[in-house]
């Protein structure tokens, strides 16, 4: 017996017994797929092992070819398993570098099973005998199978691969590094073995026996080396495991016997082994679920998306403080939301580095909703508020207080009150701030001077101020209440100024009305009197024997006297609120009893008139003489609206029916009135007329609405003016 023979067979129990050993840690944790991966490559090369020796001794070519033949399927079963595993637990090479060198071996295997001797040779013509280091051994002679290339090709792609692997590996962590040399090394030699063992093959030259080769010792070692590594491992962290749950047993007793207090909730990090442990308060406070042994999901599981990724930075930057303190909302499954505090202490190794954490977990949601009421209740004080310490520094200010002294985009906190309230006597020295703090008396300011504030530009404004002292955390504070006065001195002053101008315009307003009244009421009577006069001495200078035409012309001239005594009386009666008889009256005959007085004047004025008269329509009440007057002042103000140029000078006088009662229309054919007048005409002293009194009009309203109607004015389309009054009617 040689010591091939010897060696052969213990390399293949040595492959089975690892492929054991790895079957079963896989059967105890499936879940780790890459230790039957190894199981797996360890039975191939164990196959491989006893295939080959079984071809070293074989004497006939037939025997020789079918050895062979099934020498390739343990060798596409190993390089199967070895790409899952190189891939699984490094995964630096390409995938499609390992699909490749996969596909091409399972093709290979195909063709090998399809040819007529295997996929090396096509015809196998002699076994020759060869002496291998004293031990003597047989190799096949024949013609090659030029299909052996697919075999060649599926070994290139491998060998990239594995160099992919080692270079990127060289790159990585220490642990990982070595891992990779080893065990794709010791692979990536066993492939250039081959591929050598092909091509001397092809050149004729004597076989070394492949797995004889110190390139499968190593490849063996390297799987030993990394059994060995990992349960060394297991049993390093079931020993760390032991001694964490022993820790977190004491932790907790630690904890269920300090939680006296009750709704705190107590937990503890141990940062070195992950593990964390808390009481039953915490749970229930954070509502968390039981045996959750994560830190920062039991802590910030109920935060939220959006807002748990900025609490775990705010975590870990905590971790570098001895002692800190998180406040943030949660939801709980019922949907309520809730607001928690989280204050912890750090213990620390001497680079900084946390090893221990331990931590308070409290339920300040009804503190939180307090302080969320009150910050309201200050916000919409429609007050400003400053809230200043003893050293008179504010430590508060209200939105108000922001938008009265012009800080709306900054903040007032830490400014000096003397900046915003200089002239205020009681906020100018400190002393004045501890003075109100430690005898808190809540008075007003600025009796003996006006106080004013100070903006943020720089300009002052008055204001008035209240002060309320009270102490926070033992020290002594001052509320400032002020109120911006600006607008109420303003408001002042445009009353008193009202005050004045509508004392003044009352009593011009009492003196014009009075006069221009009269002056203007009285006109139209007097002009028609001079005209009567007038045409009487153009009568009897013409024909003196002519007496009843100067008969009659006296008869207007007595009439419109005694008109001018009645709306002397009328307009007494207006100014003294007289109460006067109204009756009831055509307006019909109003109009035509004012046309009849003006008849003489609109003769003169080369004026021509019409009357659309609405027969049947109700009768009004009223005076007789108040309403000739507004028709006289109306038709008056129609004549002087018209131009002075060769044209169609009308007046129009309409009667018709409304819903009121009866509408009465005085219509011109001048230019119109501009539109922003059409509403102030009837103002007292607002006219259209180069030297109008403003008057006509005003008296005009007055009469109507003392009738229980209304006038208006507006523009025609076809040019001029149409001045309405509306009175109610009685059938």
């Amino acid at each position: 017996m040689n010591w091939v023979a010897l060696t052969w067979p213990m390399l293949a129990a040595a492959s089975l017994v690892l492929g054991l050993v790895h079957g079963l840690v896989w059967l105890t944790q499936k879940r780790l797929g890459v230790h039957l991966a190894f199981a797996i490559a360890a039975v191939a090369v164990a196959a491989l092992i006893l295939l080959e020796m079984a071809a070293l001794y074989a004497t006939s070519p037939q025997r020789m070819g079918e050895l062979i033949r099934w020498m390739h399927l343990p060798v596409a079963v190993m390089v199967v398993a070895m790409v899952y595993v190189v891939h699984v637990s490094f995964g630096l090479g390409s995938r499609w570098l390992a699909l490749g060198a996969v596909s091409l071996r399972v093709a290979a295997l195909a063709v090998n099973f399809a040819s007529p001797v295997n996929l090396n040779f096509r015809s196998i013509t002699a076994v020759a005998r060869t002496e291998w280091w004293q031990a003597s051994v047989h190799y096949p002679i024949g013609e090659l199978n030029p299909w052996v290339l697919l075999s060649q090709a599926s070994n290139a792609l491998l060998l990239v691969y594995l160099l992919q692997t080692i270079f990127r590996g060289i790159r990585a962590a220490e642990e990982t590094r070595s891992s990779v040399l080893v065990i794709c090394g010791g692979w990536l030699l066993l492939i250039v073995v081959m591929m050598s063992s092909a091509l001397l093959m092809a050149l004729g030259v004597p076989r070394i026996p492949l797995t004889a080769t110190p390139s499968f010792v190593i490849v063996v070692l390297a799987m030993s080396w990394q059994l060995g590594r990992d349960l060394f491992k297991s049993e390093r962290l079931t020993h760390l495991l032991q001694e964490s749950e022993v820790r977190r047993q004491r932790v907790q007793k630690d904890l269920e016997l300090a939680a006296s207090a009750p709704g705190l909730g107590l937990w503890s990090w141990d940062v070195a082994v992950d593990g964390y442990v808390e009481n039953a308060s915490n749970r229930e406070i954070l509502g968390g679920a039981p045996g959750d042994l994560d830190v920062r999901r039991a802590l910030f599981g109920r935060t939220g998306s959006p807002g748990r990724e900025a609490l775990e930075r705010r975590f870990a930057e905590a971790m570098r403080r001895p002692s800190w303190e998180l406040e943030y909302p949660i939801v709980r499954d019922d949907g309520e939301r809730r607001w928690v505090s989280v204050t912890g202490s750090v213990e620390a190794t001497a680079d900084g580095q946390p090893t221990l954490v331990r931590g308070v977990t409290r339920d300040v949601t009804r503190l939180k909703n307090e302080q969320e009421v009150l910050r309201i209740l200050l916000e919409a004080a429609p007050s400003a508020l400053l809230l200043a310490d003893a050293q008179g520094i504010i430590r508060y200010a209200n939105l108000q207080a922001s938008r009265v002294f012009g800080y709306e985009d900054a903040n007032m906190v830490g400014m000096h009150v003397d900046a915003l309230l200089p002239t205020c006597p009681d906020l100018r020295k400190c002393e004045h701030h501890r003075h109100d703090a430690v005898h808190p008396i809540a008075r007003e300011m600025g009796h003996e001077i006006d106080p004013v504030g100070v903006r943020r530009d720089g300009t002052e404004f008055p204001i008035e101020v209240g002060l309320s002292p009270l102490t926070l955390a033992n020290q002594p504070h001052v509320v400032a209440s002020v109120t911006d006065l600006t607008e109420r001195r303003e408001l002042e002053m445009e009353m008193a100024m009202e005050r004045e101008g509508i004392a003044h315009l009352s009593r011009v307003t009492m003196l014009g009305e009075l006069s221009g009244s009269l002056a203007h009421e009285l006109n139209q009577p007097l002009a028609a009197i001079l005209s009567n006069a007038q045409a009487a001495q153009r009568i009897l200078r013409r024909d003196p024997s002519d007496i009843g035409e100067v008969q009659a012309i006296l008869g207007d001239i007595v009439d419109n006297d005694r008109r001018a005594g009645q709306v002397i009386n009328r307009l007494r009666g207006l100014l003294k609120k007289e109460h006067r008889e109204q009756y009831p009256l055509l307006m019909n005959e109003v109009v035509l009893e004012s046309i009849r007085l003006m008849r003489n004047d609109l003769l003169n004025r080369r004026v021509a008139w019409r009357m659309d008269l609405t027969p049947g329509i109700p009768r009004v009440v009223g005076d007789r003489i108040q309403l000739q007057q507004v028709l006289l002042n109306l038709i008056f103000n129609a004549c002087d609206a018209l131009p002075e140029e060769n044209c169609e000078r009308i007046v129009t006088v309409r009667t018709v029916r409304s819903e009121l009662g009866v509408c009465t229309e005085v219509v011109d054919s001048g230019q119109g009135i501009p539109e922003a007048m059409l509403e102030t005409i009837f103002r007292p002293f607002e006219s259209t007329k180069p030297n109008g009194m403003g008057m006509g009009l005003a008296v005009c309203r007055t009469i109507v609405r003392a009738h229980g109607g209304h006038i208006w004015a507006e523009n025609r389309e076809a040019g001029g003016t149409r001045v309405c009054f509306d009175l109610p009617g009685v059938e």
